[in-house]
C-alpha cells in the first residue's frame, strides 16, 4: 500500500496524505459513464464559453442491509453503484461576483443563481414555502460550509447524471457530495473524508430538515468496485466486503416517488429516540449507558418492551434485529454464502414492512416477485421506503430472467411495467 498520496485541495496544494488514511480519490474515475464527463464538460462549455477546473463523479448507492439503523448507531451495508453524477466546475467568475453560484441542472434543463451572502433559509424555516427545489441541494452544501469558512467563494457548475431521482438510490447524497468535493478542491478546503460525509448528513438535517443518518453519503465517497461497505454508524469504522464475482444487483423502481420530510421518516426517528428514552432508566440501573437502539438488546425488548407503547415496541424491534441480521449477513458474505446473505435481505424486507411500516403495496409485491425466482438470492426496499426502489441480489447468469418474471408480475398488478437496472458495486466519488 502506498504510505503517501499527493492530492489538491487538502488544505494546501501538494500536502500528502499521512499513511492510514482514506484519501478522496483524484484522477480518472472508475465505475461509471464517461458519457456523463463529457455531458457537463460540453455543457459547461456552452453555457460558460471556457473550459471547467474540474469535474467530480459521485455515485448513487444501493442499500443492501442495514434498514433505518444509521440514525440509531447500528451498522449498515450500502454499496455504491455505477450510476452517479457528474459535475463540471470552476470558480466563479460571472459578473455576480465571486460569492455567486451559478447552477445548470443539465437533466431538467434549468439554471439558477443563488447568492452566498443571502442563501434561502433552511426548509423548516420557511414560511409557507416548504416544497423542495432542486437548487436546494446545492445550497444547503453552500449553507453548511459556509458555517465554518463565511468567505467561501462562488462557483460556475453544471451536473447531471443517470440517477433516478427520489427513488431510493441517493440521488441527494450524491449531488450534495459532488458539491462539496467542487468546493473542496477548488476551495482548497482542509476535509478529510469523513468530514465531508459528516457535512452532507449536516445538509440533511439542518437544511433540508431530514433526520437521516451517515449510510448515503459515506458509501457516495467509499464505495469500492466489487465490494460492499460494512459501517459502524457510532465509530465510524468500515470494512469492505468482496461481493462475489457471479452476482449482481437488480434496481427495480416502484414508480412511487415520495418527499421524505413529508413522509414519516422523522417520526421513525422520533419513535427510536423515544424508545431509547424510555428503556433508559430501567438499563441504567444494571450501569449500562443507553445512548441508542445500538445499544438494546432482544432481550432487553424481551424483559422490559412492556414499557413501551405496541407502536414504539414495533420500530424497537426492527431496528435491534435489523443490526443483528447486518452483521449476521456480513459474517455469510466472508463465508461466501450468498444464501444465507438473500434469506437476511428477506427478513429485512418483511420486518421493514410489518415493524417499521414504511412499505407500499408496490415495494411488497416487487420483492414478492423476485422471491419467487429461481437465481434470487433475497430482495428488500432501500432508502426511507414509502416508495423508491428494491435492490435484488441476483446470480449474474440468471438477471434476465429475474428481471423479466418480476416486471411481469408488477405489470399484472399494476397495468404498468417498472424501469430496472442492473449493478455492481463501483468506486466512490473522485475528482
Amino acid at each position: 500500500m502506498q504510505r503517501t498520496r499527493t492530492t489538491r485541495g487538502r488544505g494546501s496544494p501538494g500536502r500528502k496524505e499521512p499513511a492510514g488514511e482514506d484519501p478522496i480519490p483524484v484522477g480518472p474515475a472508475h465505475g461509471g459513464s464517461i458519457d456523463g464527463a463529457a455531458a457537463v464538460v460540453e455543457a459547461f462549455r456552452t453555457h460558460f464559453h471556457r473550459p471547467p477546473e474540474i469535474v467530480v463523479r459521485a455515485p448513487g448507492r444501493v442499500a443492501l442491509l442495514g434498514a433505518h439503523v444509521d440514525y440509531s448507531d447500528g451498522w449498515v451495508m450500502p454499496a455504491a453503484i455505477e450510476r452517479a453524477v457528474w459535475l463540471a466546475a470552476s470558480l466563479n467568475r460571472h459578473s455576480l461576483g465571486p460569492n455567486s453560484l451559478d447552477l445548470r441542472a443539465l437533466d431538467l434543463g434549468e439554471g439558477a443563481r443563488l447568492d452566498l451572502d443571502s442563501l434561502p433559509p433552511p426548509i423548516p424555516n420557511r414560511q409557507g414555502v416548504g416544497d423542495l427545489r432542486w437548487s436546494d441541494y446545492p445550497a444547503g452544501v453552500a449553507w453548511a460550509l459556509r458555517r465554518e469558512r463565511p468567505s467561501l467563494p462562488g462557483l460556475d457548475v453544471v451536473y447531471g447524471g443517470d440517477l433516478p431521482r427520489g427513488a431510493g438510490v441517493s440521488s441527494s447524497a450524491a449531488v450534495e457530495m459532488a458539491f462539496v468535493l467542487a468546493w473542496r478542491t477548488l476551495a482548497d478546503l482542509d476535509l478529510d473524508p469523513l468530514a465531508c460525509a459528516r457535512l452532507c448528513q449536516r445538509v440533511e438535517n439542518g437544511y433540508l430538515g431530514l433526520g437521516s443518518g451517515l449510510m448515503d453519503p459515506f458509501a457516495s465517497l467509499h464505495g469500492r468496485r466489487g465490494h460492499l461497505v460494512l459501517l459502524d454508524c457510532r465509530s465510524c469504522r468500515h470494512e469492505l466486503l468482496p461481493l462475489p464475482e457471479d452476482a449482481v444487483i437488480l434496481v427495480a423502481d416502484s414508480g412511487i416517488r415520495r418527499r421524505l420530510v413529508a413522509s414519516g421518516f422523522n417520526d421513525r426517528r422520533a419513535q427510536c429516540r423515544r424508545a431509547v428514552e424510555l428503556l433508559h432508566p430501567q438499563l441504567a440501573e444494571t450501569g449500562r449507558d443507553v445512548k441508542a437502539l445500538r445499544d438494546v438488546t432482544p432481550r432487553d425488548l424481551e424483559l422490559h418492551g412492556h414499557l413501551l407503547e405496541p407502536e414504539l415496541l414495533k420500530r424497537a424491534r426492527h431496528a435491534v434485529e435489523e443490526m443483528g441480521r447486518v452483521r449476521a449477513a456480513a459474517d455469510a458474505l466472508r463465508g461466501g454464502d450468498l444464501a444465507a446473505f438473500g434469506e437476511a435481505m428477506n427478513r429485512s424486507h418483511a420486518s421493514s414492512r410489518d415493524l417499521y411500516e414504511v412499505s407500499v403495496p408496490e415495494l411488497d409485491a416487487l420483492c414478492e416477485a423476485a422471491a419467487s425466482v429461481d437465481g434470487c438470492w433475497g430482495a428488500r426496499l432501500m432508502g426511507g421506503g414509502f416508495g423508491g426502489c428494491v435492490a435484488i441480489l441476483a446470480r449474474a447468469s440468471a438477471q434476465d430472467e429475474v428481471r423479466g418474471r418480476v416486471a411481469d408480475a408488477f405489470e399484472g398488478d399494476f397495468g404498468r411495467r417498472p424501469e430496472m437496472f442492473v449493478t455492481r458495486p463501483a468506486d466512490g466519488a473522485s475528482v
